[in-house]
């Protein structure tokens, strides 16, 4: 017999310990002491152990009472309190949680181990019992049964086991006075139920009775209860004890074959109920219905629907083999009517066997099929073609691609695929609506058919985007004057829901066999060459060229070199600082994304950042360049560095009002750089989606960061609107510093920007400095700060420390 476990929780050690020993001297195994409610509840999941020995005042926010009843919640183990407390309302808390003992301290190791065996019995006696009770369930269960227990004398209800089972109910609500259990019987069964059960209360005997219960919810459930009138052999108060069972499956059987004999006689199906020889023994209206034949003329007989398919008799032969083999035959025939005509229809005829195996009779149902093979051929036609536009869809297209490549190969003839996608199409969408979009894409199909010639295919692959396929090309340049067509026709002004508007449409062409042998292979070309005539603008066509492939393929190879490059760590940072012109004070730096290329080395923003606007890598790599900025600013004031202003680059892609507000918020609260002392910069092409850029920015200002434009000059800027927006800095490109003042006419610029940016009351700030000369120049324009090679170039972390220790007078070494 294996030692009982015995888990101690006591929140001062050198009790703990010590009662450990007394318990180990008595023969117990002792598992770790607990300190604390959690800490034993962890014991007792991870070490299960026979008995706890519980003080009442342990570490934590549970005290022992508490943790008591969470145990009591989750396991069996019983707890023994040892415990100096004995005061009434610590007695009361106690009991409540049904201890297996109560040992105030002190007490003597007799005692202690005297209480744990008897704990211990009281546990394995417990177990027996509810072991037993559980059998007793689990055999109920079994037979989807409960027990009930109603006083014969008082007439009151004692118990119902599985209540919520049978009456949506509790036990509590429904223990008590008969009239509240009567209640939950439905009207029309109540009388009997309470006639059957007043019977047995007076004469004794067994009682059965169905009726139905009404459940909270409203739905009904019938059930059945059986009992017998039992009475103490000491005269004492008389009970009716049985089982009640849910019989609604039973019930809703019984219906069901009612229904089924209803079905019968009313289903639209033909039903025939076949003899061995297969002759008629009995039918529904439904096979009169479709085989146009009269009662007199079925019975007895074989069926007249069955005498021919196509004008061949069914193989008869064949139909019985194999029910004989699989009890079951289907299939769809073009079966008689009585007048002759030929209608499709779909027999599945059954063998029904006796007990011991053998076919008694048949069972066949008809189907007529009419109206089915009508509505397939529609689906055939939805299945192939576009719904919208009710042009071919991508599964046809792809056919008659095949098909085309085919006959080209044959007669070395050339076929033309041309990839249409409508320009900012998605804009008509979010704001003209959906409708307008669908009318547009109908009106944009009929134009394309106009436009080619009826044995070339136009078709639509989804959204906006359109194929053609141009069977028995002559010359490219035909192709190049259908594209010009196409595009012609798309582009005339289009009057949709009052409102009078153009749209455009981008073309790519691939040619077969030059440019592919297979669908995908045209197919991606044409893709390709669609993306080209987009980035030149729109509104045109481009061919195809191994060049597109070339840069595709570079592209690809780029992107996936950074990405992993960004999943290895090998973006870093360098940061320039920013100058106060006329005392030479480092104001603040600019985080410049750097990529340490293991084979390319150092690669600047020119490998990462065209790359990663593209792909969409931009936002987590910006997101990124953010949190490592911060970071480093919150670095060098921790070594005790004057505060400085951190500049960081934002694409136009992170500009998103729902974003990067909330991801600034939770770092500048995760870092605890303060929100002035970040500076987020934007181009001026990110001004060109004003209403989310305007969202974002006005969030931004709400958080307290500050916000430059960069580059400031090169851009669309409005004028008018600049004053308006929440901007801080203009930073003057560096294309407008590089031949100042040597050359007089590129002055004029940055004299411009600086007065502009004063009458605005804007800060304003010169990239590229290299000469003093720059410098002054600036400086005698108004231009207080400036950053570029004149001060410092872009440098790492620590080489920027070294810098800003020696400009503050701190130590060299500071990190």
């Amino acid at each position: 017999m294996s030692k009982a476990r015995i888990l101690v929780v006591e929140d001062e050690r050198i009790v703990a310990l010590h009662l450990q020993q007394r318990l180990k001297l008595l023969g117990y195994d002792v598992t770790t002491p607990a300190a604390s409610g959690a800490q034993a509840l962890a014991s007792i999941r991870d070490e299960r152990p026979d008995l706890v020995l519980m003080d009442i005042h342990i570490e934590g926010p549970m005290d022992g009472i508490d943790t008591a009843r969470e145990i009591s919640r989750t396991s069996d183990t019983p707890v023994v309190y040892l415990t100096a407390y004995s005061e009434q309302a610590t007695l009361e808390r106690a009991r409540a949680t049904r201890p297996y003992g109560y040992l105030v301290k002190p007490f003597s190791e007799r005692e202690l181990h005297a209480t744990i065996q008897m704990a211990l019995e009281r546990r394995d006696a417990d177990l027996v019992v509810r072991r037993s009770e559980e059998r007793l369930l689990l055999a109920l269960e079994a037979a989807d049964m409960a027990s009930w227990e109603l006083d014969a004398t008082t007439k009151s209800v004692l118990h119902i086991g599985n209540s919520h089972r049978f009456f949506g109910h509790p036990q509590e609500v429904l223990a008590g006075a008969w009239d509240g259990f009567l209640a939950r019987v439905h009207d029309e069964d109540r009388h009997q139920v309470d006639r059957v059960f007043s019977h047995t209360s007076d004469h004794g005997g067994l009682c059965s009775t169905e009726f139905r219960s009404i459940h909270p919810d409203g739905t009904l459930h019938w059930l059945k209860i059986q009992g017998k009138l039992f009475t103490g052999n000491d005269g004492g108060k008389s009970r009716i004890i049985g089982v009640i069972q849910d019989i609604t499956e039973r019930r809703r059987t019984e219906v069901q074959l009612q229904q089924a004999a209803m079905v019968f006689d009313s289903a639209q199906e033909g039903i025939l109920i076949l003899d061995r020889a297969f002759d008629v023994i009995n039918f529904n209206r439904g096979y009169c219905t479709i085989s146009g034949c009269q009662t007199d003329e079925i019975i007895g007989k074989f069926p007249h629907i069955l005498d021919t398919s196509l004008g061949t008799p069914v193989d008869r032969r064949s139909m019985m083999t194999t029910l004989a083999a699989a009890g079951r035959w289907h299939g769809e025939i073009l079966g008689r009517r009585r007048d002759d005509s030929l209608l499709p229809v779909l027999v599945n005829i059954a063998s029904v066997c006796d007990a011991k195996g053998d076919v008694t009779h048949y069972v066949a149902l008809f189907s007529d099929m009419t109206a089915i093979r009508q509505a397939q051929e529609q689906f055939q036609h939805l299945a192939h073609y576009d719904p919208l536009t009710d042009l071919p869809n991508r599964l046809l297209a792809m056919d008659r691609l095949q098909q085309a490549m085919n006959a080209a190969q044959r007669r070395n003839g050339t076929v033309a695929l041309l990839f249409i996608d409508l320009d900012h199409f998605k804009r008509i969408n979010d704001t003209l609506g959906h409708s307008v979009g669908d009318e547009l894409l109908r009106t944009v199909a009929k134009r394309m058919r106009l436009a080619v010639r009826q044995e070339d295919t136009v078709a639509r692959l989804g959204g906006d985007e359109f194929m053609v396929i141009v069977d028995r090309v002559e010359q490219p340049v035909c192709v190049a004057e259908l594209s010009n067509r196409i595009i012609a026709r798309i582009c005339e002004p289009i009057a949709l829901a009052g409102i009078e508007f153009t749209v455009s449409a981008s073309v790519g062409i691939s040619l077969f066999p030059d440019d592919g042998l297979t669908q995908d292979d045209l197919i991606r070309a044409a893709d390709t060459a669609m993306y080209v005539a987009k980035d030149d603008g729109r509104n045109r066509f481009a061919f195809y060229t191994k060049e597109m492939t070339r840069k595709a393929t570079l592209y690809m190879e780029r992107d996936r070199d950074l990405r992993r490059g960004f999943d290895m760590g090998e973006l870093v940072l360098h940061y320039q600082p920013q100058i106060e012109m006329a005392s030479g004070a480092v104001l603040g730096v600019e985080a410049l994304i750097r990529w340490q290329h293991p084979t390319a080395g150092l690669l600047g923003p020119d490998a990462v950042v065209p790359i990663a606007e593209k792909s969409g890598l931009i936002v987590p790599i910006g997101e990124w360049v953010l949190r490592e900025a911060c970071a480093q600013a919150c670095a060098w004031r921790r070594a005790g560095l004057p505060p400085l202003r951190m500049a960081v680059n934002v694409s136009a892609r992170q500009m998103n009002p729902d974003r990067l507000p909330r991801f600034l918020k939770s770092l500048l609260d995760e870092t605890g750089l303060p929100a002035e002392r970040l500076e987020i910069e934007i181009t001026e092409s990110t001004l060109q989606n004003e209403d989310d850029c305007l969202a974002t920015l006005l969030q931004l200002k709400r958080l307290g960061l500050m916000v430059a434009i960069d580059d400031f000059g090169t851009g669309y800027s409005c004028m008018g609107s600049l004053k308006s927006l929440p901007i801080d800095r203009l930073k003057i490109d560096r294309s407008f510093i590089r031949d100042i003042p040597e050359d007089r006419d590129s002055e004029a610029i940055p004299e411009a920007i600086i007065a502009m940016a004063h009458r605005l009351n804007r800060t304003v700030i010169a990239e590229g400095v290299e000469t003093l000369a720059q410098q002054d120049f600036l400086r005698s324009r108004g231009c207080r700060e400036g950053q570029g090679y004149l001060y410092a170039r872009p440098m790492a972390a620590a080489a920027v420390t070294a810098l800003l220790a020696e400009r503050f007078g701190l130590a060299p070494d500071l990190s």
